[in-house]
């Protein structure tokens, strides 16, 4: 009489059968667990209250796993990089140190985007300047003036929003080219 077998017993077989992972398939499942590795150690920065040491992280692994790791970091931090009003230009700065900090090739570009990012500062501040004397100016001709003008909240407005999407509608394509400058 035959024996009982269960199905994973019988799909053992045939995989058996079948034969093993060809060293190309082997390969791309280690790229794609280590870009997954690579892609949590970047979120695992992007999300933490203090910074990870990433070289340190890195090192963990041998040079063709780092390689991997490495690269899924840098892009995974490069999508981070965006002009948005919930994301600080502070974090900005940071994200971009951080992919600076993961070697001497990076760097370059990386100060191109701390550049853009300082530009797009100097603009955004310009702005709110100008907007800033736009309102005091109304509020004088309206004859209104003291404690309560300087405590108006020029960034809720709607000119302020407008003005700001201009501004990163403006920076947005140069800072896209960078960022795949960088990934590359």
């Amino acid at each position: 009489m035959s024996e009982l077998k269960s199905s994973w017993e019988i799909a053992q077989e045939r995989a058996n059968r079948l034969g093993g992972l060809s060293a190309e398939e082997k390969e791309r499942q280690e790229r794609q667990r280590h870009g997954q590795i690579g892609q949590a150690l970047a979120q695992k920065w992007l999300d933490g209250p203090q910074e990870i040491d990433m070289t340190g992280e890195l090192n963990k692994y041998e040079e063709k796993e780092r390689d991997i790791v490495k690269q899924a970091v840098v892009e995974h931090l490069a999508k981070a990089i965006e002009f948005t009003p919930a994301q600080g230009i502070d974090r900005l700065k940071k994200v971009v140190e951080a992919v600076s900090s993961l070697g001497p090739e990076l760097q370059p570009k990386a100060e191109e985007i701390s550049r853009l990012i300082q530009e797009y500062e100097e603009a955004e501040q310009k702005i709110r300047q100008d907007l800033e004397g736009d309102h005091r100016e109304t509020l004088h001709k309206l004859r209104i003036s003291g404690s309560a003008v300087d405590v108006a909240n020029i960034e809720a407005g709607s000119q302020s929003q407008s003005a700001r999407q201009g501004l990163i509608e403006t920076f947005a394509p140069r800072l896209n080219e960078l960022k795949q400058a960088l990934i590359r």
